[in-house]
């Protein structure tokens, strides 16, 4: 899940000076992704999986295809981070421009597709773990069901999982509501205006709050996968490294410049395609 720096209302090109020294986290940051992950980890405690776990893994196929599907939507961002303008050029002609009405729309697409291409890895990492025949459909979501039956026996994993992804998705929500589609998806990089918030959730002095929500959202379908098979299979080695691609492409932005005034846009400002 994307986050991207507020703009000027009225002048969304407005550069100013930020210093270089400015954290590239807050401590809000930090403090809501480790309440997160404490109140994963004493769920899982709880449920008695966390004695199964495993904290390295030996790197089996399986692990290796899942990190990978992990990383991969995050290297897509990097790329039109570091490359809006050869993007926004490229989403003008087939094939990317048959994905969207502009550059942003494009990239829009791009991003939920690898989203889902993520969770699905996830699920059938988690039904391999469990023992499914990866190549097998019946088998993968009888083994699927099972962890989630077992989930919605678990009070405790319940409770917790709804207050992760409740928060997680208000963080979500607020930013689609402060900012919308083009703030959320590259616009300020891609031609867009996007318009300047100064109000929920960034009031709460949150540098990523998207990113944060999406950690959180991410622990909690990790706490409905949990299982004593899972855990033994690399879950939370498996979280970690979905934690530090978050953290890692928040730097990049934050680093790099998230239209916080330390950058001016490089894409043309036209998004529409020619007709």
């Amino acid at each position: 899940v994307l986050t991207i720096r507020r703009a000027c209302r009225t002048c969304p090109r407005r550069t100013t000076t930020v210093s270089p020294s400015r954290m590239w986290c807050s401590a809000q940051d930090v403090a809501a992704t480790f309440a997160g992950l404490s109140l994963w980890l004493a769920a899982v405690r709880a449920s008695g999986h966390l004695a199964s776990a495993s904290l390295t893994v030996a790197p089996t196929p399986a692990f290796v295809l899942t990190a990978l599907s992990v990383s991969s939507s995050y290297i897509v961002y990097s790329l039109v981070w570091f490359n809006a303008a050869k993007f926004a050029a490229a989403c003008q002609r087939a094939p990317l421009g048959l994905l969207g009405v502009d550059a942003v729309g494009v990239f829009q697409t791009l991003v939920l597709a690898f989203k889902l291409g993520q969770q699905l890895a996830l699920l059938l990492w988690a039904a391999h773990a469990a023992g499914a025949d990866a190549s097998s459909p019946h088998a993968v979501v009888h083994a699927l069901a099972t962890l989630l039956a077992s989930f919605c026996a678990d009070p405790g994993r319940l409770a917790v999982a709804a207050v992760l992804m409740g928060a997680g998705q208000t963080l979500n929500a607020g930013i689609y509501a402060a900012i919308g589609r083009d703030g959320v998806y590259y616009g300020f990089k891609l031609g867009a205006p996007v318009p300047w918030c100064s109000g929920f959730p960034f009031n709460l002095g949150f540098r990523h709050p998207q990113y944060v929500g999406g950690t959180l959202s991410q622990y909690a379908v990790f706490l409905a996968l949990s299982s004593p098979a899972t855990c033994r299979a690399g879950l939370l080695p498996l979280l970690a490294w979905w934690s530090v691609n978050y953290a890692a492409m928040s730097w990049v932005e934050a680093s790099f410049g998230d239209n916080d005034g330390s950058e001016e846009q490089e894409a043309p400002p036209s998004r529409r395609k020619a007709a």
